[in-house]
């Protein structure tokens, strides 16, 4: 038997022993050869759906228009024999009989843990072009290999890659701050008024916060409660970009007690969403991090964009909703081993995964290092895809958030902030503004690794509301000019060509000082400070606790508490914006430990950015 989902007219008679509104089906009043129905599934809606075109996979090029679905119909799930299939399909009453296939999280197969769902044994890593050998300086549990940074500088597309999914490279809070959402924080933007639904595994109330409301297709496991964690990790990701943003559990891959689910429950639970956004007009936004990793899977819903669950989510976007999905880890470089051998371009992102109206999100890291799983273009349904990227490989929810599962609610998070402050924003309007405000990263304009690049929070705020305020005037100097505070408590001082070096005695503190050269008025404008930045190393036993910036005697802004260590290539502090009136300076606090080892810190620069 294999499960199945049938489009019945909704004038039919089959179609009208179905409720729309429960789960009373009378099972007894379907009559259609072959197919036992699901009783328990509430039949759904289905709008009639516009034509598309596919993509032909062989040849790459965008072939025959698919025919449209040209009446709304009614949905119910069941199982027939294979051989009947046909003999179904043939029934007055039915329009079509589509594959209600199984799919997952974008994890390896377990519960999103560091080092899920990212690396193929590494041995099939040797079919890849310009690899002979592998080194593997890391293995998990499930035999998968993290692999060596040279091979990676030869195979990868993009260069730099990453193929480390258990090395954090940040926080949450480092994302956050590299995609500029901080500075909206600022301005009160925080989410707030917003509803992330999480389509996933589930979302556990007693460990993610702002969980308020959801949907489950399995009893025993209602909404709040999470089958595995993934769920629980990609809805922290939102809330790390948009903290005052509400999280709707809905856990379609918690429908048969582990950590997958069917195409049924995925429209089910789009359902449930739609009908929660015409009442109440909450959640505004779907969050979706699972998909198909093989076409054999499903292979109608991978590249016929008439697929119920497709339309489905083509509705959803119509009636006003911002749907993401991520791209998928089957990228050419260092795959999932879920994927077969349906890996890089053209063979990696399915279904509505790829869907043009849909937000596809790959995955790089805070580096701007190209994660290598991350799926390529072009997708099933659509050339040019993905979208962009966002950040994965961040200490968040686990020790390492990983996958382009952690880069799409983290893109999710940032539209939060986007719909909190203008709620008619819609779905093409905020795609174009990210796309548009993206970082290029493999290429100039779009490419088919990395789409139109690293999305940044701040950048697409200002295109969506005419807010550009472009920088007038940066200032820079050179490490040379940092003073020591307290000389006597340097043991060796010394300048080199690139930069100055500081041997702190243990166990003290000291405070360096940087003067910039600061234009007050230009073009008859006194200028404001936007920010500074400072680029610095230090040994792993000297932190930069503070970072205090002046204008004369006046302390434009205090960062205190910090514990930054290790290498630091233009950190930037904001100042947002305060007017100039005398001259900018720029102090750093130094604590030096008295543990084993260096004690140094190198400064290599310290400059500001002005806007008028």
């Amino acid at each position: 038997m294999i499960k199945v989902l049938v489009e019945l007219r909704q004038t039919a008679p089959s179609a009208r022993a179905m409720s729309l509104e429960s789960h009373d089906t009378d099972s007894g009043k379907v009559n259609l050869p072959g197919l036992t129905v699901d009783a328990s599934y509430a039949a759904v809606p289905l709008e009639a759906g516009a034509a598309h075109k596919r993509a032909d996979l062989e040849s790459m090029k965008l072939t025959s228009e698919i025919d449209s679905v040209t009446e709304d119909t009614v949905m119910i799930r069941g199982e027939i024999e294979e051989a009947d299939r046909d003999k179904l399909m043939q029934h007055a009453d039915v329009v079509m009989v589509w594959t209600d296939a199984e799919v997952a999280p974008f994890g390896d197969g377990n519960a999103c843990e560091p080092g899920d769902a990212i690396l193929s044994p590494a041995e099939s890593l040797l079919d890849l072009p310009d690899i002979d050998t592998i080194i593997s300086d890391a293995e998990n549990a499930n035999g998968t290999a993290v692999i060596a940074a040279p091979d990676l500088a030869t195979a990868s597309p993009c260069a730099p890659t990453d193929c480390a999914p258990t090395v954090a490279k940040g926080t949450i809070a480092d994302v956050a701050k590299y995609l500029n959402c901080h500075r909206l924080w600022a301005k009160g933007i925080r989410g707030s008024g917003v509803a992330v639904g999480v389509v996933d595994t589930g979302v556990d109330k007693t460990k993610v916060p702002n969980v308020v409301d959801g949907w489950s297709p399995n009893p025993s496991i209602p909404w709040g409660e999470d089958a595995g964690s993934h769920g629980s990790m990609t809805a922290t990701d939102v809330l790390g970009m948009a903290p005052d943003a509400q999280i709707y559990d809905i856990g379609l891959l918690k429908a048969q007690g582990g950590i997958s689910g069917l195409l049924s429950d995925a429209i089910a639970g789009y359902q449930w969403a739609l009908n929660k956004y015409r009442r109440d007009g909450k959640p505004q936004i779907l969050s979706n991090s699972w998909g198909l990793y093989q076409k054999a899977w499903g292979p109608d819903y991978a590249t016929d964009p008439n697929h119920p669950f497709t339309r489905k989510v083509v509705e959803v976007i119509n009636a006003g909703m911002i749907v993401t999905f991520a791209a998928g880890n089957c990228g050419q470089v260092c795959p999932s081993g879920n994927c077969g051998s349906d890996t890089g371009p053209g063979r990696s992102i399915w279904g509505a995964n790829g869907h043009p109206r849909v937000i596809t999100v790959g995955a790089t890291n805070i580096r701007e290092e190209w994660i290598g799983y991350s799926s390529q273009g072009p997708a099933a349904l659509d050339p040019r895809k993905p979208d962009f990227v966002a950040p994965s490989h961040f200490k968040g929810f686990t020790s390492s958030d990983n996958g382009t599962s952690a880069a799409n609610p983290v893109c999710a998070g940032v539209i939060a902030l986007l719909r909190g402050h203008d709620p008619n924003l819609r779905q093409d309007d905020v795609k174009r503004a990210l796309q548009e405000t993206a970082l290029d990263l493999c290429a100039d304009e779009w490419d088919q690794h990395s789409g139109h690049g690293m999305i940044n929070a701040e950048r697409a705020f200002n295109s969506l509301n005419f807010l550009e305020t472009p920088l007038v005037h940066a200032s820079w100097v050179h490490g040379h000019s940092a003073r020591v505070e307290n000389p006597q408590s340097i043991e060796l001082e010394r300048l080199f060509g690139f930069y100055s070096y500081f041997k702190g005695k243990a166990n003290t503190n000291n405070w360096f000082h940087f003067a910039l050269p600061t234009p007050v008025v230009v073009s008859n404008k006194r200028l404001k400070l936007d920010s500074i930045a400072l680029l610095f190393w230090t040994d792993p036993n000297v932190y930069v606790h503070a970072v205090h910036i002046w204008d004369a005697n006046t302390k434009l802004k205090a960062y205190d508490g910090l514990e930054m260590s290790g290498s630091h290539w233009f950190e930037r502090f904001d100042v947002l914006n305060n007017r100039v009136r005398f001259g900018i300076g720029v102090s750093i606090g130094v604590r030096f430990t008295g543990a084993e080892g260096g004690r140094r810190i190198l400064f290599g620069s310290c400059g500001g950015d002005f806007s008028a």
